[in-house]
């Protein structure tokens, strides 16, 4: 604490406090990018494997209606079943992987929500130090008008020119002390 001509002086740490934020943001925001690169090579993972899904899931259902066929060989037939057989195991592979590949793109999307909430809530606090900071400064700046009306021997002569300047002056640090009181509970 500093000491002041007016009395004691509190010290603004309030940059400190921004800087924290900052840094937490900075940190947060490079994470964010990077699940938002692995967000993208899932889903375009996700895609081809749909697609790939859908494909042998035609190719099944081709065989399936060439094997039902009556007009065939046997060893065409035989073949046929080989290839359904194929199909279907791939069929299946595609699904499971599929399957698999959605799981990862939700979690990985659920981080990128967590870390979006978070961000928006770091800007939040950002921007209540911010004002909170600046109501401040105007309080001390009043105290000092205040003070200097209140003090000095041309600050008696005006107020006796303007007898109701003290009291809106007196006032108004009120009302700035009520908004500070205001915001420290809503911070809360």
């Amino acid at each position: 604490m500093k000491r002041t001509k007016q009395g004691p002086e509190l010290t603004d740490n309030y940059a400190q406090f921004v800087e924290q934020l900052t840094a937490a943001s900075k940190k947060l925001q490079a994470r964010h990018d990077s699940l938002n690169r692995t967000l993208e090579i899932v889903t375009l993972l996700f895609k081809q494997n749909v697609l790939g899904l859908s494909l042998w899931e035609e190719r099944r259902i081709k065989l399936s209606k060439l094997v039902a066929k009556d007009a065939i060989s046997m060893d065409t037939a035989n073949s046929l079943r080989e290839l359904h057989d194929v199909a279907l195991r791939m069929e299946s592979m595609f699904l499971l992987r599929s399957q698999r590949i959605d799981e990862k793109k939700s979690a990985v999307s659920s981080h990128v929500d967590e870390i979006n909430k978070s961000l928006l809530d770091l800007d939040r606090s950002k921007l209540n130090l911010l004002s909170s900071r600046m109501t401040m400064r105007d309080r001390e700046k009043l105290n000092e008008a205040v003070a200097g009306v209140a003090g000095t021997p041309q600050g008696a002569n005006a107020a006796s020119s303007d007898p109701g300047l003290r009291d809106d002056l007196n006032e108004a640090r009120r009302a700035m002390i009520l908004a500070e009181a205001l915001l420290e509970l809503k911070g809360k």
